[in-house]
């Protein structure tokens, strides 16, 4: 899994304004009505368009593992593109060109995760449920952005197939999205002619994001996501054009109901920015074998992993505190461990530490500690046990045979943020609540 420390976060080209003049797809041509396009493979079309970059964004800000990621995610993101192919967004000054549907979409996906940072959900929720159900929130707003537009693709344009590619040959026929991909109806190319201003399209079939999600996405996820029944509900909801505008999911996307998109050759309407990150450990995944702003769409600028400044002056206090001594690690009584599956930070003290010098004004320490934790919480720099709690339990065995107890959270790698960092404190045995302390250390990740 990758891991972002300050400054070298992916920044993805794109078009930031109307007066900028770049182009949002650098390596595609020029769009010819009538000119046949091949039908291409996913991969191949993301490569065309540049589009690796915001594929790893998207995993970032998903915080999903790798192998999560390429169950739950990559499935979803190639049958989109297989779908729009190289479709452009008609009359859009933006998504204008070839790839502006998939362009479109996935900057809908970043953005929407963006907004989804910093939201607690589900809304209302006891911390445990939080905590165990937080992914799926994310995951589902990941899916319904993606998706919000796919029953639009061909609006305000009229696409042929052909089984040939040669211009003014072979018999061609008018692409239904209903009927699925081009790629499903077995042809070899497509050409498309935008219609004119008042020209009705063919009638829109508001189940096509369903179908495409139930298609893609494993049974093994969908499961995963009808464990929270509710969640499922509104996400079906969404996906078959009928959101409720005062669900989570539609507010967070922007997927108003109902809804027509615009052809405003001027506005495309892109979910608003409220950065925030929401993590995603193994725990509470299912199991893989080796998975109020301007609207002006700001089409993929500088999309960066928006840290917690306050998460960050912990950790930035917590590496001066080990490397220059102030902080006692591995001893007795010491608020810092290091252990097999990272760095042990004893909750609540070492964050009732930082709150005591650092935190100035009227604000009590032990509610300042609570902040300051929440706040490294949702980076996602931490472990998770199974139903995703965060805080994990180690059992130490003293010479005299007794043993103390340190609850805490586990930050993962931490070699990110501490060098050199010191030696494991073998005498610490990761407890797990019910069975004891594990036979052995689990392995980092």
């Amino acid at each position: 899994m990758n891991h972002i420390t300050e400054g070298c976060a992916p920044v993805l080209r794109g078009d930031t304004d109307d007066q900028t003049g770049k182009s949002f797809a650098p390596s595609a041509g020029p769009s010819i009505p009538g000119t046949i396009q091949p039908v291409l493979d996913a991969q191949s079309l993301i490569g065309q368009l540049e589009l690796g970059n915001a594929i790893r964004v998207l995993r970032i800000k998903l915080a999903f593992p790798p192998e999560v990621f390429a169950l739950a995610a990559q499935p979803l993101i190639y049958g989109v593109a297989e779908f729009v192919q190289m479709l452009p967004v008609s009359r859009s000054a933006r998504f204008g060109r070839p790839g502006g549907q998939l362009h479109r979409a996935l900057a809908g996906a970043i953005r929407a995760l963006d907004r989804r940072r910093g939201q607690i959900l589900p809304r209302g929720a006891a911390p445990e449920v939080i905590g165990a159900q937080a992914h799926r929130w994310t995951y589902a707003v990941f899916v319904a952005a993606l998706l919000r537009d796919l029953q639009h693709v061909s609006l305000g344009m009229r696409v042929s197939m052909s089984m040939s590619m040669e211009s003014g040959t072979g018999t061609r026929s008018a692409w239904s999205p209903a009927a699925g991909s081009m790629r499903d109806c077995g042809v070899l190319g497509y050409c498309m002619e935008t219609m004119a201003p008042g020209a009705l399209s063919e009638a829109v079939d508001p189940t096509i994001a369903l179908r495409l999600f139930e298609r893609c996405v494993p049974e093994l996820i969908q499961g995963w996501l009808r464990e929270d029944s509710a969640l499922m509900a509104e996400l079906r909801q969404c996906l078959s054009g009928r959101a409720d505008c005062a669900g989570v999911i539609s507010e967070l996307v922007g997927c108003d109901a109902p809804r027509r998109p615009s052809l405003d050759a001027k506005l495309v309407s892109s979910p608003p920015v409220v950065p925030v990150a929401i993590p995603i450990g193994k725990a509470g995944l299912p199991a893989v074998q080796a998975v109020a702003t301007d609207e002006k769409a700001q089409f993929l600028e500088d999309v960066r992993t928006e840290e917690s400044a306050l998460a960050r002056q912990f950790m930035a206090w917590l590496r001066q505190g080990v490397l220059g001594g102030t902080l006692a690690v591995n001893t007795a009584d010491a608020p810092v461990f290091v252990v097999a599956e990272g760095l042990l930070l004893c909750s609540p003290r070492i964050f009732r530490e930082f709150a005591k010098q650092r935190i100035t004004g009227s604000e009590v320490v032990a509610d300042a500690a609570k902040r300051v934790q929440r706040e490294v919480l949702r980076e996602g720099w931490h472990q998770r046990a199974d139903g995703g709690v965060n805080i994990l339990s180690y059992e130490q065995r003293r010479s005299d045979r007794s043993t103390t107890r340190n609850n805490g959270i586990v930050i993962r790698e931490p070699q990110r943020f501490i060098q050199p960092l010191p030696a494991i404190d073998s005498t610490l045995v990761r407890v797990i609540d019910g069975a004891g302390p594990s036979p052995s250390p689990l392995p980092s990740r």
